[in-house]
């Protein structure tokens, strides 16, 4: 039986902690066959971008210090995403049903449908992308002014959005669900159309009238019966922070940051 740990980070984390912690559960899955499921929030608005992009197409700096927010590249791919009122989670794993049995596009469409239900488990008629975009791949406009293949949509409108990590021993897949959205504060900072934007995004609030913690609870049941197992929690010791710590301090230097 895979061990499946459960982290739900209540606490808020500033845009590098939250890195460092994804990366470090990402090093652990190359020690030991198991899986993470973990669900946080941020400290204050944060724009984080893909690993191939360049931070000066990506992010308006001058906007984001004039609106005193956070920025960080990812290690994994995918464009500029806006975190404030939103849940984000990340799924980590090296046991086989996420990561040995499946590909990059295979885990992709598994986790999706994972959370399509999540969605249809309280009421809300989700659906996975049909089509890929190819022209809007190849630009640096933000995540969510465009679809990628096998995201999801609701109305016709993006609702997440995901970008994923693998090696030869364990995968990582981190993404964004938004709750509310502030298009104006998303478009500054992204360089991107607010009305764009608008006609192509929608959140949670705008869909559905339950709590942001129903949908974490019905996230969480949605991944627990797809894996038909139950949860351990899992708790940082001393060694496990003081490697996060290292890892921040990475997120939080320029030369991560700045590197394209």
């Amino acid at each position: 039986m895979p061990e499946w740990f459960l982290l739900p980070d209540l606490i808020p984390y500033s845009a590098a902690e939250n890195m460092a912690r994804d990366e470090y559960l990402f090093q652990l899955c190359h020690t030991k066959k198991c899986g993470f499921l973990r669900f946080y929030s941020w400290d204050k608005p944060t724009f984080s971008f893909g690993v191939s992009q360049k931070i000066s197409k990506a992010v308006n700096l001058k906007f984001l210090e004039q609106n005193h927010c956070s920025f960080v590249r990812r290690i994994t791919g995918g464009k500029t995403v806006l975190h404030n009122d939103e849940i984000t989670y990340a799924v980590v794993s090296s046991e086989d049903t996420f990561y040995r049995d499946n590909d990059l596009y295979k885990s992709y469409l598994l986790i999706s449908r994972v959370i399509v239900r999540a969605f249809e488990n309280i009421g809300v008629e989700a659906y996975l992308c049909k089509s890929h975009s190819s022209a809007y791949a190849r630009t640096d406009h933000p995540c969510f002014s465009f679809p990628t293949l096998n995201e999801i949509e609701i109305n016709g409108k993006k609702i997440v959005g995901s970008a994923q990590k693998r090696d030869k021993f364990a995968l990582l897949q981190h993404g964004s669900i938004p709750i509310t959205m502030d298009y104006k504060l998303y478009s500054g900072g992204s360089n991107a159309n607010k009305n764009s934007l608008e006609r192509r995004m929608t959140t949670f609030s705008e869909v559905s009238g339950k709590s942001k913690d129903e949908l974490l609870r019905s996230l969480i049941a949605s991944f627990r019966d797809f894996l038909k197992l139950k949860f351990e929690s899992y708790f940082l010791n001393r060694d496990d922070n003081n490697e996060i710590k290292k890892l921040t301090k990475k997120y939080n230097s320029r030369d991560w940051n700045f590197s394209l």
